[in-house]
Formats: structure tokens, C-alpha cells, sequence
């Protein structure tokens, strides 16, 4: 079996951070079975695509909803 598309990806790293809300992306990472690299790139890329995402000041995210 192939390896998952980029927005495949994203899409699942979305809808953890939806069904999640405030945890880590270390936390992310373990629960979808990615490296935390793999979490650190794909976090800009969520907002690059329209994905508005919120950390507070401990480092835990939260979606805000897609940007227009």
C-alpha cells in the first residue's frame, strides 16, 4: 500500500485536532502514528491551506475553522 497524499494527510491531522482539542502536537503525532517532524511540517501547511489553528501558551492546539 502507498504511502498517504499530502492533503490525506492534513485532512487526518485536522479532524484529530477537531475531535482533540487541546493537546500537544507531540500528543498528535503519537495518536496518528506520525514522527513529530512529520507534525512540525504539517502544521504551517494546515494554515497554508486555510486551516485556522490556535495554540495557547502552553503549546495545545485547537481549529478555529477555515479561512476564506
Amino acid at each position: 500500500m502507498g504511502r498517504k497524499s499530502d492533503e490525506e494527510r492534513l485532512d487526518e491531522i485536522r479532524d484529530a485536532i477537531v475531535e482533540n482539542p487541546g493537546h500537544r502536537p507531540g500528543w498528535f503525532a503519537r495518536l496518528l502514528g506520525y514522527d513529530n517532524k512529520t507534525m512540525t511540517r504539517a502544521l504551517p501547511q494546515l494554515e497554508e491551506r486555510g486551516d485556522l489553528l490556535a495554540e495557547d501558551d502552553d503549546g495545545r492546539l485547537s481549529w478555529q475553522g477555515r479561512r476564506n
